[in-house]
């Protein structure tokens, strides 16, 4: 017969929790390479601790009756961001000590109703003919007021896109920041631009297709003049008149007023001492976006542009915001720079910016996607990161407003997928936008704009 195993099992389950009984009494130590960890009996039935509480913040105390640093961990509750960023937008980023960069424009809004109020987009061939611009313009003058485009050179490589004037010209040499000239380069404007007329010269403007540009009521032409020149104008193919341009080595304005223009055409006679910068269209109040797209230009240019002339023009203008949109010149598909010397020199252009435009805000928007071949396939170049980076870091630095334009489309690959979209919404070079593209991008910084507007009403005002 089988002997009864339940005395000796009693036994031993009594002798194990002795045994850990006793464990859980005696405290960690260590002898030589062996180590004791107290055994916590209870560890699996512990209540954890409160998920809102934050371990991780210190504080530095000094010990005021020895000389050493004594680190607390003192856990702090949670708090939820003011005015946290809504789902679905990329907020604007803003770097100024009292978050107030974009105060003078959105204190200027109020005004719109009565005056123009002016915006001056610079930027490279990613927004050339109004592809962004116009839609932007199209969302700001529909809430604010406003008709025409504002600032239009006299010769564009664009005019045969461009839906929101249309243009034509001959006779004219044209000299801009990123040209290369010997000799004889007249005094760039304060889109980079400058053009010279040539004998039987011309130009005509018509206004666009779209709500906001059915006609010219405003036309105002920027130029420089030394000697007798005289300009005739006709107005709607039948009107014809002729002014004499003022004589003087500043900048000077020419305004036509007109309800019902919708075309002019502009002819300078004895033009040899004449520079003529652009064509304003416009009516007296409202809000303006001037586009100042440049193909091939870094940014970096505009430091070069003369500070004296850039004020005369904001004496016309009185611009209340400054957006630069820059990067795409400077990336390629094989480097990895860190962009070091690119921050110190556009550190140096936005510096210059906040002297020549005192009472205007400053946003710089972040690189856009773009693809290259890397390793055979077409992707988002590596470096298109890295430039996102160097430029909110040259936001932060100079304490301005920043947009992440990369990140708004949708990061990495994001080029790829407007390309292959139906309809498209990027070009087959993988690095600009076509214009549905253009109005989507337009969308959500009119988004984001909208919203830190909205936002910045609700600001307690900081010191």
């Amino acid at each position: 017969m089988q002997k009864n195993q339940l005395t000796q099992s009693l036994w031993l389950l009594l002798l194990i929790i002795g045994c850990l009984l006793v464990a859980y009494l005696v405290p960690s130590f260590t002898a030589g390479p062996v180590s004791f960890k107290k055994i916590n009996l209870l560890a699996d039935i512990q209540a954890e601790p409160e998920p809102d509480t934050i371990p991780s913040t210190f504080v530095v105390q000094q010990d005021t009756t020895r000389d050493s640093t004594v680190v607390e961990s003192l856990p702090v509750k949670a708090e939820p961001l003011p005015f946290p960023c809504p789902e679905g937008i990329t907020c604007l980023e803003d770097y100024s000590p009292n978050k107030r960069a974009m105060q003078k424009f959105f204190q200027a809004l109020h005004q719109a109703k009565s005056k123009p109020i002016r915006i001056a987009f610079y930027g490279d061939s990613f927004i050339e003919g109004d592809i962004l611009c116009g839609s932007f313009r199209d969302t700001l003058q529909s809430l604010y007021g406003g008709r025409g485009v504002g600032f239009v050179p006299l010769a564009s490589e664009v005019t045969q896109f461009r839906t929101t004037i249309q243009h034509t010209y001959s006779n004219w040499n044209t000299y801009s920041l990123v040209g290369k000239y010997k000799d004889n380069v007249p005094l760039l404007g304060i889109s980079g631009y400058a053009f010279v007329p040539l004998e039987q010269n011309e130009v005509e403007y018509k206004p666009g297709r779209k709500q906001f540009y059915k006609k010219f009521n405003t036309i105002r032409i920027f130029y420089k003049n030394l000697n007798q020149t005289t300009l005739n104008y006709t107005l709607n193919d039948t009107s014809r008149f002729s002014t004499n341009l003022i004589i003087s080595d500043s900048l000077q304005q020419a305004v036509l007023e007109g309800n019902t223009i919708q075309s002019v055409k502009l002819h300078f006679t004895n033009p040899d001492s004449l520079i003529v910068y652009g064509v304003s269209f416009e009516e007296n109040k409202g809000i303006y976006i001037d586009n100042f797209a440049m193909r091939g230009n870094s940014g970096m240019s505009l430091y070069s542009l003369s500070p004296e002339l850039v004020r005369q023009f904001n004496h016309y203008q009185d611009y209340k915001l400054i957006m630069l949109q820059y990067g795409l010149n400077m990336v390629t598909e094989t480097d990895s720079l860190t962009y070091e010397s690119y921050q110190v020199k556009m550190i140096r252009v936005i510096n210059r910016l906040k002297t020549v435009f005192p009472e205007a805000s400053i946003l710089l928007i972040g690189i856009s996607d773009r693809g290259g071949n890397i390793d055979g396939k077409i992707q988002t170049i590596p470096a298109i990161p890295r430039m996102r980076d160097a430029q909110r870091n040259i936001a932060r630095k100079t304490q301005i407003a920043f947009w992440d334009l990369y990140t708004a489309m949708g990061g990495e690959n994001t080029m790829v997928k407007y390309v292959s979209a139906n309809p498209p919404l990027g070009a087959k070079d993988y690095t600009h936008l076509t214009f549905r593209g253009g109005q989507k991008i337009a969308k959500k910084l009119s988004d984001a704009l909208l919203y830190e507007r909205n936002r910045y009403d609700k600001k307690p005002i900081l010191p």
